[in-house]
């Protein structure tokens, strides 16, 4: 019985290697492409007033296309979560790509927030811990 000869394996492993190669190229630059082409928000700083109880949130549109703003998730240190609507004007707000828009919100809970979270196309940033001041 007679094995395969050096150049033939040599042969069939280069095609499997090139061959993962074109999948593995083909899958990353595909998935590359869906996260560029859209907005993706980023909340630089989040920080709290505690005298106005106003909540200031500073996001940054880093994808490629406008995003709209839905809401904001705020969760108290007790663990309480609170869901505000965001709009100007009964529309809501949209940050174009490479913008930095400030966002300010009136909290009407007496508790101090710890996290906030903003909800924009569907889609949820990153929980961010919130500054308190004052």
């Amino acid at each position: 019985m007679k094995g395969v000869s050096g150049i033939v394996a040599t042969a069939i492993l280069l095609a499997l290697t090139i061959a993962g190669g074109v999948l593995i190229y083909t899958y990353v630059t595909r998935y590359l492409n869906t996260v560029a082409d859209n907005g993706k928000l980023v909340i630089e700083n989040a920080y709290y007033l505690s005298s106005t109880r106003n909540l200031t949130i500073e996001l940054r549109n880093v994808g490629t296309r406008e995003v709209s703003i839905n809401r904001v998730n705020v969760v108290t240190e007790s663990g309480k979560s609170y869901s505000y609507n965001i709009t100007i004007n009964q529309s809501s707000i949209t940050v174009f790509p490479g913008e930095l828009k400030s966002v300010e919100i009136t909290l009407n809970t007496t508790e101090l927030p710890r996290y906030v979270i903003v909800v924009y196309n569907n889609v949820s940033t990153e929980p961010v811990i919130v500054r308190i001041i004052g």
